[in-house]
């Protein structure tokens, strides 16, 4: 069962991933997700990077959204969206390796502009703002919040431990809980 804290965050997450704001996700939230982020970083549409980030996107959908799907209408609801995480990635196993990782990793891969192999502030910023909304003052406390060693950039692992600790832990204190900025206050 997820706690609180857990509820929260997939809630939190729900809503950035609801583009067009409609209670629900979809297919095209999705796509839409994908396109941001590829157009925010100045990829052509038939880049190799472009295809990688909508290839993970959608087998994101594929393989874990649309089988959340409760009701069979190919649109998930919170309810719908909250027990499916808690099924396919939440709980111990392969999950989040298995379906989170290829795409936080395609993620890394896109940030990376400079292929220095560590993520900027500034890269994660665009890819905060671009992917998932977020304010640039949010997505700079959430940096600040991921960048563990405190050296002013991300590595592949910090990412991997960031995106793990959100998905999984139900430890208030996890840095990972800042993954997609600072969770809303409870109603």
């Amino acid at each position: 069962m997820l706690n609180d804290l857990q509820q929260r965050k997939l809630a939190h997450l729900f809503t950035l991933l609801d583009v067009d704001d409609d209670g629900t996700v979809d297919k095209m939230d999705y796509t839409a997700s994908a396109d941001r982020l590829v157009n925010a970083f100045g990829f052509a549409p038939g880049s190799t990077e472009s295809r990688r980030v909508r290839e993970r996107y959608a087998r994101l959908w594929d393989e874990v959204t649309l089988p959340m799907d409760a009701d069979g209408d190919e649109r998930v609801e919170l309810k719908e969206f909250t027990a499916g995480f808690y099924r396919f990635v939440t709980q111990p196993g392969t999950g989040y390796h298995t379906h989170i990782a290829p795409v936080a990793d395609a993620f890394y891969d896109l940030m990376d502009t400079d292929g220095d192999g560590r993520i900027t502030r500034i890269e994660y910023l665009r890819m905060a703002e671009s992917a998932f909304r977020l304010s640039e003052a949010n997505a700079a406390v959430a940096f600040e919040r991921l960048d563990l060693d405190g050296n002013g950039s991300l590595s592949r692992q910090e990412l991997h431990v960031a995106n793990e600790q959100f998905f999984r832990s139900p430890d208030p204190e996890s840095r990972g809980n800042w993954l997609f900025g600072p969770l809303p206050a409870l109603g």
